[in-house]
């Protein structure tokens, strides 16, 4: 069920109706509520890997408690913890790197024996968010076993907390100690948040729909035939996936937040005008903000941090980038896009602690940080190794005339340009004044406001594109 969907439109309709007028007085009512419509949500996709979410849950549910009541007792509950690490990350790996493992032996194997792999991929079914539920699971059992938060003895809002829809499939990734609460909380029916949240809701379907797929027409012609492309046509793809790729993704939190505020509840930003930063660590510290966190406090510091030394920081900023890379996606291609990631990071802060004074070099450093971030997303987008070596030796700046045959018209191309660099001006405001868009939006006097919603609201129904090209989120993959 897609949140660009008109069945996830009717889906929403109805649940916030019946959510405001039925079970917003007994708590417990509305959790169960929630956990049914979430699980129905989860279930479109595909009802039989209900169980799968089930059962996480219930693992993490009860080695929290387990974890508290060994400690009560004076034990560590380590043994509790590491069943738990086990059965999260076994299904984790067994869903989504099991086939990517065992090919990536054979193939090493059938190299030093001089023979053929021979390896016969199995059937497996990649269960859509289960890399974001198994780290929000995670996180509470970890945050229990370091003593940060308590465990619930509320098994309907445990569940309903790992299975909450609007950020179920994609993020953000809540830590349970922020979220779990307001599963506890009453609610009651506020127009302002509901403003808000359809706000939200609106320009992200339209960062998705009117700009995000249209870049993917372009973006997707290139990249299902990088060899038969060269010049201008994979700059500009390259270009256009970076834009693309972000506007995605945020579209999807933007759109998640919206949703959960429309319910009473508020989520954490995933985003924060990323491209313009003006270094690496700065980048990472606006980029899937929920997802760079979890790393920093379950990995990073665990693996000492910065504590032991200037060597053994590379060393973890390293692992980190190439496990982060891997939890995006079981394929070489995106350990190498962290490990890029992980490289410039440390060669700009770790290595020659590059910081740029003046405004003037502060942008030459943001472009240059997003052009290398742009070029690393070539191992992101290509389907393999060879695919992403033949994207770069196609580029160039010539063969401006072939832009006609990657799908998109002269009007499609301008129009997607104009869309982009009014982005990059909005953002700039935005970051000038440190004030989001939804905010300015908000406290415009009442007729400018609506013109604004009628105008995002036609945009999305004649210039977003519908069917062109698989028009699911990007992230939905991971």
């Amino acid at each position: 069920m897609l949140f660009n969907s008109l069945t996830f439109g009717i889906f929403l309709i109805i649940t916030y109706v019946l959510y405001w007028t039925f079970f917003r007085k007994n708590v417990g009512y509305r959790n169960i509520f929630l956990l049914i419509a979430s699980y129905f949500f989860y279930g479109w996709w595909n009802w039989r890997l209900l169980p799968l979410i089930a059962g996480i849950s219930a693992v993490d549910y009860f080695s929290g408690m387990s974890i508290r009541k060994k400690q009560d007792r004076g034990e560590s509950g380590k043994g509790t913890l590491l069943i738990a690490l086990l059965l999260n990350l076994g299904a984790l790996c067994f869903f989504k790197y099991f086939n990517f493992f065992a090919a990536s032996f054979a193939a090493a194997f059938g190299f030093l024996s001089g023979h053929g792999s021979g390896f016969n991929p199995l059937d497996i079914v990649l269960p859509v968010g289960i890399s974001f539920y198994t780290f929000q699971g995670l996180s509470y059992v970890l945050d229990i076993y370091y003593k940060k938060t308590n465990p619930t003895k509320d098994p309907i809002a445990f569940f309903a907390f790992i299975s909450f829809f609007p950020q179920l499939v994609a993020g953000p990734i809540e830590r349970s100690r922020d979220l779990l609460p307001q599963f506890t909380e009453k609610k009651e029916f506020n127009y302002e948040e509901a403003r808000w949240g359809l706000l939200m809701i609106a320009i992200g379907l339209f960062k998705k729909m009117v700009i995000a797929d249209r870049l993917a027409i372009l973006v997707d012609s290139v990249y299902s035939e990088p060899a038969a492309h060269q010049g201008l046509p994979v700059v500009v793809a390259i270009l256009f996936f970076a834009f693309q790729l972000y506007l995605d993704f945020s579209a999807y939190s933007q759109i998640a937040i919206g949703t959960a505020r429309l319910f009473g509840f508020r989520l954490h930003d995933n985003f924060k005008r990323p491209y313009l930063a003006v270094s690496f660590k700065e980048f990472w510290k606006r980029w899937h903000i929920t997802l760079t966190s979890w790393f920093m406090d379950y990995l990073y510091i665990p693996l000492g941090g910065n504590r032991k030394g200037k060597l053994r920081t590379i060393l973890n900023v390293m692992i980190v980038f190439a496990v982060s890379g891997l939890w995006h996606g079981a394929s070489w291609n995106f350990v190498i896009w962290g490990c890029i990631n992980g490289l410039f990071l440390v060669l700009t802060s770790k290595v020659f602690n590059m910081r740029p004074e003046g405004a003037f070099a502060k942008v030459i450093s943001c472009l240059f940080v997003f052009l290398v971030w742009a070029l690393s997303l070539v191992f992101f987008r290509a389907a393999t190794f060879s695919d992403a070596m033949s994207v770069f030796s196609g580029l160039g700046f010539s063969g401006a005339e072939l832009m006609k045959t990657c799908g998109m018209g002269v009007a499609e191309l301008r129009l997607s340009i104009v869309l982009i660099v009014s982005l990059v001006v909005l953002e700039v405001l935005s970051e000038r004044s440190q004030k989001s868009l939804e905010n300015r939006i908000l406290s415009f006097p009442a007729v400018f406001r609506w013109a604004v919603y009628i105008v995002v609201a036609l945009s999305i129904l004649y210039l977003g594109v519908y069917g062109a090209n698989d028009n699911s989120f990007i992230y939905f993959q991971f």
